[in-house]
Order: structure tokens, then C-alpha cells, then sequence
């Protein structure tokens, strides 16, 4: 026991634990300094051998010595499970919330409160994230709006760039007649870029999504030749983006972000309620105070393309609600 502890602490300390390294498809690993990274090739210089150029087609992934790995979704994070700096099976753990809370008492009273959190485990091959969100407003004293909404998520990585995304949405919404929404997606995605201050992606889904709703809708008794199972199932096919950029002010302490999605729905199994489309999403820049503490402007949009056709009772429902929000956040 004693000897694996120093085998450990010797690797640890190494200058070798602090390269570059080349992981290969294969399964081979190369250990050196990356001196080139090209579209064709990728050159690298051996500890104990002249420089090795290697066809690009052929690496899985690399990680420059001063490079976090996995590259995290914000500009720090927690690394576990990894027995040495250079182990190819370590996990990284990101996080991040930003809470906006409005008071505003004149002739009309408003509180209201908006939570978004979202978290990340990563390593190579895998990444699972989890995003949520918090909605509550009154207005005098009487709620107009009381939800919240959890996405889960799953990606595997074929390499640097494609991966493949399953993923559930659920909202929640307490005050709607369309109380609540279960999707589930599949579908595959592509990384333009990803690193510590940088990510696109871009992800194409197909699913299905369930509408619940509630039997007491309108007060009507009608209701009951309306929604006689109370739960329509919709397909669909979706859009997701994830964008960060940063912008060349205050030493790149400022950030421009957007995520969301677009759903766009297949087919109508339900005579009276049709659903075309929806978009939830939000742009907007941050302003990192340090690597842990910023301040966010964001606009979002959530609409919903969504109205009843019943006979004697035309109704409409094309909700586009837009928010603009100054928030204060923090990241691990």
C-alpha cells in the first residue's frame, strides 16, 4: 500500500503528468509537447524521439498542458475520479444559477422570481447535464404565473465534434389548463467549439411529447367530449442551441450567450387543440466579476403556438410572452 502511494505522488509530481497528450483511436496515447494542429495533421514532440506528425482523422482528443480536461461549461469546475492530472477517465463537474427577484409596490404590486440553475458532468466520451428552471409572479396578491421546468440530458461523444443527445423535458405549470408537458428526444448533435470560454453546438431532435390537461378545463362541460383521455401526444422534431462567445472587453470579462430550442410539431391527433410550434430560448450577455461571481442582461422568449377550434367556441391561444431579466449568478 505504502509503494502505491508514492508510485502516485511520483506521477503527480512529474513533469510528465503536465504535457500535452494525443489520444488516438486506436487506443494509443502519446505524451510530448504539440508543437502544430492543422486540419490535416496534428505534430507533436516526443520526450524521447524527434517530432511525430500523425494524421488528424486518426486523433480522438488532445489536451494542451494549461488546457482543463474535460473542457467545462463554465470557467471552472470540480474534477473527479481522477487518479493522476493526465487520466483519460476523469470526470469534471460544472455548475452554475442565476436568481432575479423584481419587488415593485405603486398603484399595482409585483413580486416576481426567476431561478435558472444547470449542472455538468463530463468526461471524453460522456456528458450528462441537467438544467431547471424556477418561475413565480403575482401581481396584488393574486398569481399569474407559477411554474417550473427540468431537463435532463445524456450525450456520447463520437469524437471532437459529433455526438449523439437523448433527452426528457418536463414542465410543470400550475395555473395553465395545459398543466403539464413530457417530452423525450433523440437525436444527434454537432460541437463547432468547446472550451473553457467558448461553445457552440447545435442538436437535431425527434420525439414525442405528451400534454396533459386538466378536466376541469374552461368550466365547461363540453370538456368531456374535448380531452376524453386528458393527454395528447404529439411528434415532433426540435432544434436546440447552446452559444457563448467572449468579447474582447475588460480583459474578456464580458460574454455573449444564447440557449434555447424550437419544436415543431408533426402531426395533430387531437381535433380541437392544435399545437404547431413552440420556442423557448434567451440571449444576452454576462459580465464576470471574477471566475465565480457574474451579473447577466437577458431577454427570453417563450412562445407557444397553440389554439382551440370547437364548434360554437373559436379560442386562440398564441402565447409569446417576452421576459428581460438582470440577474446575479455564480458558477463552480
Amino acid at each position: 500500500m505504502r509503494y502505491r502511494f508514492w508510485f502516485l505522488l511520483s506521477l503527480l509530481l512529474s513533469p510528465m503528468a503536465l504535457a500535452d497528450i494525443l489520444w488516438m483511436h486506436n487506443g494509443d496515447r502519446l505524451t510530448g509537447t504539440i508543437e502544430e494542429i492543422t486540419d490535416e495533421q496534428v505534430r507533436i514532440a516526443l520526450p524521447y524521439s524527434s517530432p511525430v506528425t500523425v494524421k488528424r482523422e486518426a486523433v480522438k482528443r488532445w489536451r494542451l498542458e494549461k488546457q482543463d480536461k474535460p473542457k467545462p461549461t463554465v470557467k471552472t469546475g470540480i474534477t473527479l475520479l481522477a487518479l493522476t492530472p493526465d487520466d483519460e477517465h476523469a470526470w469534471l463537474w460544472t455548475g452554475s444559477s442565476d436568481l432575479n427577484v423584481k419587488l415593485k409596490h405603486s398603484e399595482k404590486k409585483t413580486n416576481n422570481v426567476n431561478l435558472k440553475a444547470t449542472t455538468e458532468v463530463a468526461n471524453l466520451d460522456w456528458r450528462y447535464s441537467l438544467d431547471g428552471e424556477y418561475i413565480y409572479e403575482t401581481a396584488n396578491n393574486i398569481t399569474n404565473s407559477h411554474e417550473y421546468r427540468l431537463k435532463p440530458m445524456l450525450d456520447f461523444f463520437f469524437d471532437e465534434n459529433w455526438f449523439v443527445r437523448s433527452a426528457i423535458d418536463y414542465q410543470y405549470q400550475m395555473l395553465d389548463a395545459e398543466y403539464m408537458d413530457l417530452g423525450y428526444a433523440l437525436g444527434p448533435g454537432y460541437r463547432f467549439w468547446n472550451d473553457k470560454q467558448r461553445r457552440l453546438e447545435l442538436i437535431v431532435l425527434t420525439g414525442l411529447e405528451r400534454t396533459y390537461v386538466r378536466p376541469d378545463y374552461l368550466e365547461n362541460l363540453f370538456v368531456v367530449d374535448l380531452f376524453d383521455e386528458r393527454i395528447i401526444n404529439y411528434p415532433l422534431l426540435g432544434l436546440d442551441w447552446d452559444y457563448r462567445q467572449p468579447i474582447s472587453l475588460w480583459s474578456e470579462r464580458v460574454e455573449l450567450f444564447s440557449k434555447g430550442g424550437y419544436k415543431r410539431y408533426l402531426a395533430q391527433p387531437s381535433p380541437y387543440l392544435t399545437q404547431k410550434q413552440s420556442v423557448q430560448g434567451s440571449l444576452g450577455v454576462r459580465y464576470y466579476f471574477n471566475d465565480h461571481l457574474r451579473l447577466s442582461w437577458s431577454s427570453e422568449l417563450d412562445w407557444d403556438d397553440v389554439w382551440l377550434d370547437y364548434p360554437g367556441l373559436p379560442l386562440t391561444r398564441n402565447g409569446k410572452e417576452w421576459r428581460h431579466l438582470i440577474s446575479l449568478g455564480a458558477s463552480f
